[in-house]
């Protein structure tokens, strides 16, 4: 194998971890075919588009080649089965077909400068040998065909652009799922803090973000998580202590922060993450922290509790004023209805919800979906 072709190798191995790699890939494989334009496309699962890098070919033209492939020929997909194990030319199974008089020729590659000839590609699979992409390389006007030395090239890439693809998809769904879980935590009402073994923060939701951000008592600093109050920190840096020990299985630990504004203190628990490994690396999380704020905003609409629990719009106004904290005469006036009104909203909400008290209507809907953010 050549050197050309091991630096190729090299590239495509980049290009399972970073991406945008790959087109440094298509353009070595443009220069392993004498510099001919070429595109690679990739067809995620799950996806309605995928990704393509092209060399020589211009932007107008690259989202239209496979368009004219199904219109202007008789191209099917089980062509691809033709070239997953090795490179091949398209007119293996087309030679039959004048290509200078399709309008694949007439409108697509005679444009470009390119000739009535038939490409030269290959199909990359998965491991499930379903198609996920390949190459196609385009031979310019008046330039000489390829050689054997140069598919025999090419082909010796056939594994690794197997087993990098493979790589690259395995990456690109763990993203997927990181940004998926990152959204969700991100909706919680409760913030979340996740320490790794020298108490650095490697992640905190926006439930946190807002906690921190109010500075009422509970604070990031050099030593990590901390609270204002002196006792109540020594206790937080035990519990955070006592859940870094790895050494035995440890319950969480609870603490009540107090807060200088006045509000409502906030309610925190330390847990060890038990799914950490013994000896972890500096960045992995072992410790998780939630921080609930008694006095946040209720963040549910009516049209949550009215779907949850089919109650009507003025029911599900005022059970989410009571979930904020207000008493019923509160809130009759701020919904200026009579106290009487009230209380004939309130057991119909009693009814709908199978809850036979204020208090317990309350934590149901604290304790149930409404509470999470939709967005």
């Amino acid at each position: 194998m050549d050197e050309r072709a091991l630096r190729l190798i090299d590239r495509i191995y980049a290009a399972a971890l970073e991406p945008d790699a790959w087109q440094e890939v298509t353009e070595g494989v443009s220069e392993l075919f004498g510099g001919s334009p070429t595109m690679l496309s990739f067809v995620i699962p799950g996806e309605t588009t995928g990704e393509c890098y092209a060399v020589g070919v211009d932007e107008p033209y690259r989202s239209s080649h496979t368009e004219h492939l199904f219109e202007d020929l008789p191209y099917s997909t089980r062509y691809m089965w033709q070239f997953v194990d090795r490179w091949g030319d398209l007119g293996e199974v087309l030679g039959h077909i004048d290509l200078a008089s399709t309008e694949l020729y007439t409108d697509w590659l005679k444009p470009q400068g390119l000739a009535a000839a038939w490409t030269v590609g290959h199909a990359i699979i998965n491991e499930q040998r379903e198609p996920m992409g390949g190459f196609t390389v385009f031979q310019r006007e008046g330039a000489p065909p390829y050689t054997r030395e140069q598919f025999d090239t090419a082909n010796a890439l056939v594994p690794h652009l197997r087993r990098a693809l493979q790589v690259h998809l395995t990456v690109h769904g763990a993203q997927r799922v990181q940004l998926a879980l990152a959204e969700a935590i991100d909706r919680l009402p409760t913030g979340l803090l996740l320490l790794d073994a020298k108490r650095r923060v490697v992640v905190q939701n926006r439930g946190a973000e807002r906690i921190l951000a109010a500075d009422d008592g509970f604070r990031i600093d050099r030593h990590g998580p901390s609270a204002d109050d002196a006792r109540e920190n020594a206790t937080l840096q035990k519990l955070i202590a006592d859940s870094m020990d790895q050494r035995e299985l440890r319950a969480a630990g609870f603490v009540a922060i107090s807060r200088p504004s006045g509000q409502r203190a906030y309610a925190v628990m330390v847990t060890p993450l038990l799914a950490a490994p013994g000896k972890s690396v500096a960045s992995d999380a072992v410790v998780a922290i939630f921080v609930a704020d008694p006095s946040a905003r209720f963040y549910a609409g009516p049209e949550a509790l009215t779907e949850l629990y089919q109650l009507t719009h003025s029911e599900a106004e005022l059970v989410r004023l009571l979930a904020e904290g207000l008493s019923l005469e509160e809130v009759a006036e701020k919904r200026g209805v009579s106290l009487n009104t009230a209380r004939s909203h309130l057991k119909h909400a009693f009814a709908k919800t199978e809850t036979s008290r204020q208090s317990e209507l309350v934590r149901l809907i604290f304790s149930g979906v409404g509470q999470i953010r939709d967005a």
